[in-house]
């Protein structure tokens, strides 16, 4: 009797096993609502060429991303400036001369794909120099490494609204890759407030620490928000819902058109 029951349970068991291990592979019918342009540019007033790359959506099953060869991208300044755009490759398109961005001028750039075009227009914004930076060694603390940690003084520009994005590297290797550090004004409690930034990256003795501090528009800064919101869901309840992050190309167009005002220290952790 007893080896009976044993048999029935291994029975049962490798039929449960069976029914799990069989899959059905579904292929979803999803509407194809035709390509839109996708176009992505960061300038500023860095000394090197003007940047824009175009592409556009594909179907969901789409392996490849379509590249827009022949379109075209100028970018206009509201002191007068011009300069247009030539593709090289992969979509990407380059300005022939070096023109970098001036504080206080509106850059406007266009893209004209198949009888339409794409604007999208920001301004390179002002901020106060950096005024020191210094690594400083700590212990180890909670969930953080002992190590050298960087601190950054400044005072911030009077009025409210601006935003900084800011990019940290170690020996030559950008530390921010997978996620934006952002910050604006909008809980100090006074105009031209002096700022303490830390940033939470432990380095080593000797290690090679460049930072750079960018001024950036608020609706930049909201969609590089909205962008970190999105990848960085869990499913969980407390997540954001997903949906569509919109940018500031024009017409119907995906992307985003940023200019950035960039200034930068070095130091070494000693």
């Amino acid at each position: 009797m007893t080896n009976q029951i044993f048999k029935n349970l291994i029975v049962s068991f490798l039929a449960i096993v069976a029914l799990s291990s069989c899959r059905d592979e579904v292929i979803l019918n999803l509407n194809n609502v035709g390509a839109i342009p996708v176009i992505e540019s960061n300038i500023s007033n860095d000394s090197i060429p003007f940047m824009v790359r175009v592409t556009t959506t594909a179907d969901y099953y789409s392996l490849t991303i379509p590249e827009v060869t022949d379109a075209m991208v100028t970018i206009l300044g509201s002191n007068g400036s011009k300069d247009t755009l030539y593709h090289d490759t992969a979509g990407y398109y380059y300005s022939k001369n070096i023109n970098p961005c001036k504080v206080g001028v509106a850059y406007t750039l266009n893209v004209s794909y198949k009888g339409k075009t794409y604007s999208a227009t920001e301004t390179c914004l002002p901020q106060n120099p950096i005024d020191s930076l210094k690594a400083v060694y700590m212990p180890k603390r909670g969930f953080f490494p002992a190590g050298y940690y960087l601190y950054e003084w400044t005072r911030e520009k009077p009025g409210k609204g601006d935003c900084y994005l800011w990019n940290l590297y170690q020996n030559d290797t950008l530390l921010t890759e997978d996620f934006y550090y952002l910050a604006d004004d909008q809980f100090l409690e006074e105009n031209g407030q002096y700022l303490s930034t830390d940033f939470q990256f432990p380095f080593r003795l000797n290690d090679s620490i460049a930072l750079e501090q960018m001024a950036i528009s608020r609706q930049y800064y909201n969609f590089l928000t909205a962008i970190q919101t999105q990848t960085s869901r869990d499913g969980s309840p407390f997540s954001a819902p997903p949906s569509n992050i919109s940018g500031n190309i024009s017409n119907g167009g995906i992307g985003y058109f940023a200019v950035r005002n960039i200034i930068r220290k070095k130091l070494v952790a000693k």
